[in-house]
């Protein structure tokens, strides 16, 4: 009796170890993982996933690696699949090294010419901000780390954003994964233990024993100025670089996608649209001039991106229309707010004070 009893003890806790790890499950379900990634003022679709089945998945647990997020999207250029692959989530010894065969990005090969990649992972889609800022939270890591720092073995990846530029003219599937206050991408050449290494893990140094990758970068932000209520459309790819072998993964840290207003940079004054008084009171009205006849939407955005409240208006016809805007404000505490009024006529958002 006392035998079985401390096998059955012994299986507890095995089973509770295997679960206390950090996992990576496969999964291709890319609209799901996509909405769990966007936090407020982001709107996706069109969601669509380039590679091999088992280099697209979600990760949980991360709280208890050094990884620096908890869990998220997971690409890899090796492959999730723990039948073929070791498991992400094994010590820095093991050894991620799995061929998938995928074909490479041509989009990718553009920045690391005359090389080519290989064992491309890419996830795409187009999203709405309701804000002047786009940004979210990424890791990258990778098994190149640290013999072939400086080679051509340069695994690459990339966050290409392509749309209308607040600043003029369009962004064309622009990189916005880089160095901090740099326009530096972030690349195992451009951040290791000797080159802006205050943005990497030495994992290997540190005999990881959570996360199988020799090296990664800390948490980084990628961000990018946007025109609100405008369609974009993001590209992340990651690829093996120059050849099939070691592997490389990007970590998205899930409800990191954000979008929200910064400052007035992006506010668009309108003669059409304004506010009076401001700062608010009680008896603040939104006047509005409309060119044509059909359906107005007000919507109330805080500083976070968050909406607040969206009303609709229907008129019969063109002419000048007032709404009690600062009775819709009554509730909220004082701050700052956003104002987006989209009329038949177009968009315009103002900044109010309350």
């Amino acid at each position: 009796m006392k035998k079985i009893f401390t096998f059955i003890l012994l299986l507890s806790f095995f089973a509770a170890n295997t679960r206390a790890q950090f996992y990576v499950t496969p999964d291709t379900n890319a609209v799901q993982l996509v909405n769990d990634f966007i936090l407020t003022g982001v709107s996706a679709s069109n969601v669509h996933y380039t590679g091999d089945t088992s280099t697209l998945g979600s990760f949980t647990d991360g709280s208890l690696t050094n990884l620096g997020m908890n869990d998220g999207i997971a690409m890899t250029t090796g492959s999730f699949d723990t039948a073929v692959n070791v498991p992400v989530g094994d010590t820095v010894g093991a050894f991620a090294n799995f061929y998938n065969m995928f074909a490479g990005d041509s989009l990718l090969n553009t920045l690391i010419a005359p090389w080519i990649t290989y064992d491309a992972s890419v996830l795409e889609f187009d999203l709405n901000p309701i804000g002047n800022v786009l940004e979210f939270q990424y890791v990258f890591a990778s098994e190149e780390y640290p013999e072939y720092v400086g080679s051509s073995f340069n695994d690459v990846f990339g966050f290409f954003i392509t749309g209308p530029n607040p600043a003029g003219g369009n962004y064309l599937n622009y990189n916005i994964a880089i160095l901090p206050d740099d326009s530096l991408p972030v690349a195992i050449n451009n951040v290791n233990a000797d080159t802006n290494y205050t943005y990497f893990v030495d994992n290997l140094g540190t005999g990881g024993q959570t996360i199988v990758f020799d090296g990664f970068t800390t948490v980084l932000v990628a961000k990018v100025f946007v025109i609100p209520s405008t369609t974009y459309h993001l590209k992340m790819a990651i690829a093996d670089a120059g050849d099939q072998a070691f592997d490389s993964g990007i970590f998205l840290k899930a409800q990191s996608m954000k979008s929200y207003f910064l400052s007035s940079v992006e506010e668009t004054q309108n003669q059409n649209a304004n506010v009076y008084p401001n700062p608010l009171n009680s008896d603040s009205r939104l006047n509005i001039n409309i060119l044509q006849a059909g359906n107005v939407t007000v919507s109330i955005i805080d500083r976070t991106g968050r909406f607040i409240s969206n009303s609709e208006y229907e008129y019969s016809s063109a002419g000048n229309y007032s709404i009690a805007i600062g009775q819709l404000l009554t509730n909220f505490p004082q701050g700052i707010y956003f104002i987006r009024v989209q009329t038949p006529d177009g968009s315009t958002c103002s900044k109010v004070v309350k």
